[in-house]
């Protein structure tokens, strides 16, 4: 324990000393007033937390307000600011030169390292399977955007634009798995026949290399109003059929 935390703690135990001293000069005085024991105990203790209380205001006072300030004036006059210097001085050793480290210090054996610094850099097969993973990663999202813009530039002349942009947004998720869990049915212009949607659902499904039957159940979902009348089966089976006159051709490299 350093000189300083001991000349707190002397401090402070004075100040608890006075205070109880108060404190029980305070009892007495209330006693002697006729006032009941228990009453003279609650009037220590509030003595007590109230000198403790003001003690620790003015000591917050002091050091922030006062201390500074008093600081401040004397450095004004030479003679302080030649006791201050010579006090820090003192109280910061130097720094010894290497060569005094070196004579100092004995000779001892480093430790072994830690597991932290024993790991070393990632292995031939970490980085290889990091890399495939990202350029993966990179065709997935290349062909979900061709998918995309595809749906926008076909889509965009039958549908109004809330419709449309979550049409792309199902089909984002449609792109990571089979089924969504939640949807709204979208509507097209009456200028679009069923075999217009299927043939836009067998595009987006074999960009996404989905089952028929995935992509069946999608559009039936999402163009529900359109397809109201088709089963899903019917769907499966005739998305890939090519007729003569449609809107939305057949085209199986969208992406």
């Amino acid at each position: 324990m350093n000189q300083k935390s001991i000349e707190h703690i002397t401090l402070y135990s004075l100040v608890l000393v006075g205070t109880l001293v108060v404190g029980v000069l305070v009892r007495q005085y209330v006693l002697s007033k006729g006032v009941d024991d228990f009453s003279s105990i609650v009037a220590f203790f509030a003595t007590v937390i109230v000198l403790m209380a003001i003690y620790t205001s003015l000591q917050t006072t002091s050091n922030q307000f006062l201390l500074p300030r008093i600081e401040a004036f004397l450095f004004r006059f030479p003679a302080f600011q030649k006791m201050k210097k010579h006090n820090d001085t003192v109280s910061v050793p130097e720094a010894p030169t290497i060569k005094e480290s070196k004579q100092a210090t004995p000779d001892v054996i480093d430790p072994a390292p830690t597991t932290e610094e024993a790991i070393s850099e990632p292995s031939e097969y970490e980085v290889l399977r990091t890399n495939s993973i990202a350029k993966k990663n990179r065709a997935i999202q290349t062909k979900l955007e061709k998918v995309i813009s595809y749906t926008k530039q076909t889509m965009v002349a039958y549908m109004n634009e809330e419709d449309l942009n979550r049409l792309c947004a199902y089909i984002v998720e449609y792109s990571s798995g089979d089924t969504l869990q939640k949807i709204s049915p979208v509507k097209v212009d009456s200028q679009l026949k069923s075999i217009d949607i299927m043939h836009f659902g067998w595009n987006i499904g074999k960009a996404f290399s989905k089952k028929r039957i995935h992509t069946a159940t999608f559009i039936k979902n999402v163009f529900a109003h359109a397809l109201r009348d088709i089963e899903i089966s019917t769907i499966e089976r005739k998305m890939s059929h090519a007729e003569s006159k449609c809107e939305i051709n057949l085209d199986s490299k969208i992406a």
